[in-house]
């Protein structure tokens, strides 16, 4: 057998206790059972980084490529050359750059037969990062290399955390047109921002709302990364750990950003009176160069933070103002319960059971409270009539549909376009016989055909102007009979099959008074 390694000392043993952290895995390839004997002697005890080493063994060139084939982990390779045949350690090799594309993995060739596999032919046609011979390999040489090769390791898994980061930052910025998609931006900016200065990739962003509810700041948390991913978006700070809660009113008591052992808070003014908050935690102390890049880089990103909270600022307010011109139509109709509001929660969760994608079932939410917006063209005698519309009234109010479309049809906003579309459509029926248009069947936007359901179901359950609310049994059967009627099936069963979802709304949502004139015509 060669000689594995010269005679040398082995350093002395690092007392010190080190935190757990997932191991580096290394893997040996070599044919002969005493050299992996010998080698996960020398290395015993080794640590990087306060890690500890999981060797893996493979006996032949076949079973390194089953062990790479069933790992993404590797960090180091050690492989023989000459294994079942002349040149298998060259083939792995080949195989795991080539084949499986890992160019990660540092890859040491050690030989005990360099003739075999001269130094200078193999390093220039093989994507090796290292050759040895097994004689050359004392103990300190291999640790020596194994820090050298798990540094490289660590520095190329950075590099590619980085760009991806980059690139979730990148692709986040093309869906900055909805709320959630402020969080999915915000969320990328963190974990980006934890990346690039090497911090624990614990991170909150709150806002501080310009206004203050009895003498306390409002706060809202835009986005979570590590251990705080749990602490769902648009809660307050009063809803995160204690520790953090305490560290945000010290930081906004000062208006100042402030270190701390574990961890920097980062405060910045906003441009409408309110204020960012970035924690960023940390494993470890940070030195003072570390501290100005993270108080530089912050900085910056803070410029960031500072546009998402005006853009997510101006999405509520469009909110507000749906709600509002939804609000005014009810109120003319002297209805002051919570009617759009249930008919809006109703239409996401149908839009989300239907299937739409999360993007179409925000717009569907937040454009079908405008679905009756065209009544307030409609005269006063004709909304507050007590009685059942004779056939003159009864054509004139089946014009609000149209009404809606023109009022709303002048924007070129997706959410205006939408709700356009679900004032005109939402009293077509399924089976062609609705109005303005009698269109039938999938011909129906299906924000229409949402929004019709969503809306009668919520009527028939409330008290108006000339009934009292229907009972469960009766809105039931009565939803059942408009099925492939007036509804569409597939939405008719998904209601149903979820019926306890939908009545709850009443319950989260109730009316605030008993007076009230039909909605759903």
């Amino acid at each position: 057998m060669d000689l594995i390694f010269a005679a040398e000392e082995s350093p002395s043993p690092d007392n010190l206790k080190k935190a757990y952290k997932k191991p580096w895995c290394i893997l040996l390839v070599d044919d002969d059972a005493e050299v992996h004997a010998v080698t996960r002697l020398a290395l015993k005890g080794f640590e990087f980084q306060g890690a500890e080493l999981e060797l893996l063994s493979a006996h032949s060139g076949e079973a390194g490529r089953e062990i790479f084939h069933s790992r993404d982990d590797i960090a180091l390779a050690i492989v023989d050359v000459v294994m079942e045949t002349d040149h298998a350690g060259l083939d792995l090799v080949h195989y795991v750059r080539n084949t499986l594309e890992n160019h990660r993995t540092r890859l040491v060739m050690r030989t005990g037969q360099p003739g075999q596999a001269p130094e200078d032919r193999v390093i220039r046609e093989y994507d090796i990062d290292d050759y040895k011979e097994k004689t050359d390999l004392t103990i300190q040489k291999l640790r020596t290399l194994l820090y050298s090769k798990l540094r490289a390791y660590r520095d190329l898994c950075i590099i590619e955390y980085q760009r991806d980061g980059l690139s979730r930052v990148l692709g986040a910025t093309a869906m900055v047109q909805n709320a959630q998609s402020l969080t999915v931006f915000a969320t990328a900016v963190l974990d980006q921002l934890t990346s690039l200065l090497h911090l624990d990739k614990s991170a909150l962003y709150c806002i501080v709302l310009p206004d203050t509810v009895n003498g306390e700041h409002e706060t809202k948390t835009i986005a979570a990364t590590g251990e705080f991913v749990e602490y769902s978006t648009d809660r307050g700070c009063a809803d995160l750990p204690a520790i953090v809660t305490l560290r945000f009113k010290e930081v906004l008591a000062k208006k100042a950003p402030q270190h701390f052992d574990d961890a920097y808070v980062l405060y910045s003014a906003a441009k409408n009176g309110g204020a960012n908050l970035l924690y960023l935690k940390h494993t470890s102390e940070l030195g003072k160069m570390d501290r100005q890049l993270l108080e530089i880089y912050t900085q910056s990103v803070a410029i960031t933070f500072d546009n998402i909270n005006l853009q997510e600022d101006l999405r509520e307010t469009q909110k507000e103002l749906v709600y509002t011109l939804a609000d005014a139509v009810e109120a003319r109709t002297k209805n002051t319960g919570a009617h759009v509001k249930r008919v809006a929660m109703a239409c996401e969760m149908l839009a989300r059971l239907y299937g739409l994608p999360d993007s179409q079932v925000s717009l569907i939410k937040n454009a079908s409270p405008l679905h009756d917006i065209g009544k307030v063209a409609i005269p006063d005698a004709i909304l507050h009539k007590p009685g059942k519309l004779d056939a003159d009234e009864w054509a004139l109010m089946q014009q609000h549909a149209q009404f809606g479309l023109d009022i709303l049809q002048r924007s070129h906003r997706p959410l205006m376009k939408l709700a356009a579309e679900i004032a005109m459509s939402h009293h077509e029926r399924w089976d062609g016989s609705g109005y303005p248009s009698g269109l039938a069947g999938t011909a129906i936007p299906v924000a229409g055909r949402i929004t019709a359901l969503a809306d009668v179901f919520d009527s028939l359950g409330s008290r108006l102007s000339y009934k009292e609310p229907w009972s469960h049994e009766m809105v039931v059967k009565a939803i059942q009979e408009g099925r492939g009627a007036q509804f569409e099936p597939a939405l008719v069963d998904l209601l149903l099959d979820n019926l306890d979802s939908f009545n709850a709304l009443r319950q989260q949502f109730p009316d605030e008074c008993t007076d009230g004139a039909l909605i759903g015509d």
